[in-house]
């Protein structure tokens, strides 16, 4: 299966929304990195947005098939606002019933730093960051 990454991704935004219930046009300044495969349609994307000097948040969606979990896409994911930006963390607000959204981010070296009550119509939102030093996707020489 060919697969490609794609930086810049712009289409891949609204998909990202669709997929994860959140509004696009709340996102400041968004920029994306998707994974398309051969016959150019998303199996995953990233969205980065609301860019400081230190910290994004990023908001993560997949075609659920599994096919484009690989370390080569998980590089590009935290290169970007690591390596590239030179960021020391990233920020992930997952609404609280999402129990598959956040064993899958722990298990990519993101840890909960705080809940927010009543955050969400109907949820609560679970704060996760992952710092830069900690990230295992990234070159050592990059982790400081």
């Amino acid at each position: 299966m060919a697969r490609r990454i794609v930086h810049d991704d712009t289409a891949a935004i609204a998909w990202v929304a669709a997929r994860t219930g959140c509004a696009v046009d709340s996102w400041q300044t968004p920029r994306a990195i998707g994974l398309r495969d051969a016959d150019d349609r998303l199996l995953a994307a990233v969205v980065y947005e609301r860019f400081s000097e230190c910290d994004c948040n990023i908001h993560v969606a997949s075609d659920e098939s599994g096919h484009w979990l690989t370390r080569a896409f998980l590089a590009q994911v935290f290169a970007y606002p690591f390596i590239q930006c030179g960021l020391r963390r990233v920020t992930g607000l997952v609404p609280a019933k999402n129990q598959r959204a956040l064993r899958f981010d722990q298990h990519l070296g993101f840890e909960v730093e705080g809940y927010c009550e009543q955050a969400m119509p109907g949820d609560d939102i679970v704060v996760l960051g992952m710092l830069r030093r900690r990230c295992r996707f990234i070159p050592k020489e990059y982790r400081c």
